[in-house]
């Protein structure tokens, strides 16, 4: 139970109220006060760890989740044990990160005892997450926890009943440990609000761990959980998992219940927010989702499809079946920077040398952005401002504010209907790749972001939602592939112009501002060390056929 905050206090004393709070009732051994947040620090943090956990921690934390379930079923680690050595690592990881936003030890701890005990009595699990401890964005009620959503207004305000994600996810045996920070409302590209403030990435503090789940994505980079839920309206799963180098999952709308988890804009159906894993493996993502479908979520999520986990779908990729793949190298809008460049050129020749068929793609991401953009605006920020005037926080000042004002409900039925017609001649397109003997495509590959990870307070310079965005308008089914990292020996910057890459090949000229600024702010010596990742996209409800090809491009990358 957190500590109590009075919901009528100002809203700066129930931001440094929440600030004290979060690590309330970890164990002391655990918090290490000498460690302190930055956001300027750039040291990577690789070695914090082994200075701090026991072998045994460090050993228990190395494990992805399917590794970690497999241990506590056979019986070699126990729920407690895993519990503690996330719970040690998470909370060292929030001291450097400012990631988390609520840690539930004391309750965690009694659900791991209760069933480690049931293992003992019985010689068997609860479910298929036996033990397995879940770290989830600050969206996902829990009873006796706040759920903010960004806002200060839900400081205070403590939950009375579960979400049904967490629901299931209890009943599977997951310990669900803490709730990590997320972006102002769920509605920008990095992780800052008025709750704590900022989080930063630990692959290198200066840089943004992205948003708006980049509480999970900083906390997952770290190893301080083996599994975490985001949520994706626009990227904000893929996005701060493509800056952690993590398997990040971004499902078609109603595969995964979002039933009684907290968002903005409520009610916007034009283009729905998505709940689903990030985690340290694609074999983990597919646990997660067998899992929660194997549940029958649709008994209690209204929004859910009735489609249990098809192993035919996921066998027939798995079983060596040949793959038609479309590469979308970039969208003619803005050229990703060098070391996404080469990322999706090592992908295509391992694809290519596995026997797979490769060939050029692209989608219409302007026609798609403009579609996001009037779903996302469609309230004037109406929403927005309201739940800043519960608490009187201050605006940021983060996201566009239509110059229009509010939609008219004729309005917002032509954009629902401009992003049909556009997600019915997307389909039109998919099927044509369809040649004589062949079916249409199997996936596409493309970039997640054209920038390989921003600087703190530089997102706003390179934001572009094209590649992540244009999934969300089609609700296809997206997953992120961690592919390398910045080598400043390889990775060189292209001509000041932007018009040739450091070898003098000629490369297409500058469209935009955007796309100018977004090529001329790579620099290999700044953004060295940093995780390259890519993104592979099915169409709607394929989360089978995503899920069996990610890892068939696991074995091909180098990232195990």
């Amino acid at each position: 139970m957190p500590t109590k905050i009075d919901v009528n206090a100002p809203w700066k004393e129930r931001s440094d109220a929440k600030k004290r709070s979060v690590l309330d009732g970890v164990p002391a051994r655990f918090i290490h006060p000498e460690l302190e947040f930055s956001t300027t620090d750039t040291t990577p943090l690789t070695d914090v760890p082994a200075r701090y956990l026991s072998p045994e921690e460090l050993s228990i934390t190395s494990l992805d989740a399917v590794a970690l379930v497999r241990s506590l079923a056979q019986g070699t680690l126990s729920a407690v044990q895993v519990l503690d050595a996330f719970t040690h690592r998470a909370a060292i990881g929030h001291r450097l990160l400012n990631c988390c936003l609520e840690f539930r030890y004391r309750d965690a701890r009694q659900e791991a005892e209760r069933l480690d005990a049931l293992y003992r009595q019985t010689g068997t699990t609860l479910g298929p997450l036996h033990g397995l401890p879940i770290s989830v964005k600050d969206q996902c009620r829990i009873v006796g926890t706040e759920t903010t959503c960004g806002f200060v207004a839900g400081i205070g305000v403590v939950d009375d009943d579960d979400c049904t994600l967490v629901q299931i996810l209890r009943r599977a045996g997951a310990v669900v440990f803490v709730k990590t920070n997320l972006s102002f409302g769920c509605m920008w590209g990095e992780t800052i609000n008025n709750v704590i403030g900022r989080t930063s990435n630990p692959f290198n503090r200066a840089f943004s761990c992205g948003g708006s789940s980049g509480g999970e994505g900083a906390l997952l980079g770290f190893r301080g959980s083996p599994m975490g839920v985001g949520t994706d309206l626009g990227g904000s799963i893929r996005s701060p998992s493509a800056y952690q180098g993590l398997w990040g999952l971004r499902p078609s709308s109603g595969r995964i219940p979002y039933h009684r988890m907290l968002n903005s804009m409520e009610g916007n159906e034009i283009v729905e927010s998505v709940v689903g894993p990030m985690s340290h493996s694609p074999e983990s993502l597919e646990l997660f989702v067998r899992t929660v479908v194997g549940q029958q979520p649709w008994l209690h999520d209204p929004k859910c499809h009735p489609i249990p986990w098809r192993d035919g779908v996921f066998d027939d990729i798995l079983g060596g079946r040949k793959l038609r793949i479309g590469v979308q190298d970039w969208d003619g809008c803005v050229l990703p920077q060098p070391p996404v460049r080469r990322a999706i050129r090592e992908l295509e020749q391992k694809l290519r040398a596995a026997g797979h068929e490769l060939f050029p793609w692209r989608v219409d991401q302007t026609e798609a952005l403009e579609i996001l953009t009037s779903a996302m605006t469609c309230d004037g920020r109406g929403d927005h401002d309201r739940t800043i005037a519960r608490s009187g926080e201050p605006d940021l000042q983060l996201f566009f504010r239509s110059s229009r004002g509010p939609d008219s409900v004729l309005d917002t039925w032509d954009h629902a209907m401009r992003r049909l017609q556009f997600q019915a001649a997307l389909l039109r397109q998919w099927n044509a790749t369809g040649t004589e003997g062949q079916p249409p495509m199997d996936v596409y590959l493309t970039p997640v972001n054209p920038s390989v990870c921003p600087k703190h307070g530089d997102y706003q310079r390179v934001r572009y939602l094209g590649y992540t965005g244009t999934v969300n308008v089609l609700d296809f089914t997206a997953c992120t592939i961690p592919v390398t990292f910045v080598d400043e020996a390889v990775d060189l910057a292209d001509s000041p112009d932007g018009t040739s890459d450091a070898a003098g090949n000629p490369l297409p000229a500058p469209v935009s501002e955007l796309d100018r600024t977004i090529r001329q702010r790579y620099d290999p010596s700044v953004y060295k060390g940093l995780p390259v990742t890519v993104q592979i996209v099915g169409r709607r409800l394929e989360e089978e056929k995503v899920l069996a090809i990610a890892q068939v491009m696991r074995r091909l990358t180098a990232l195990q």
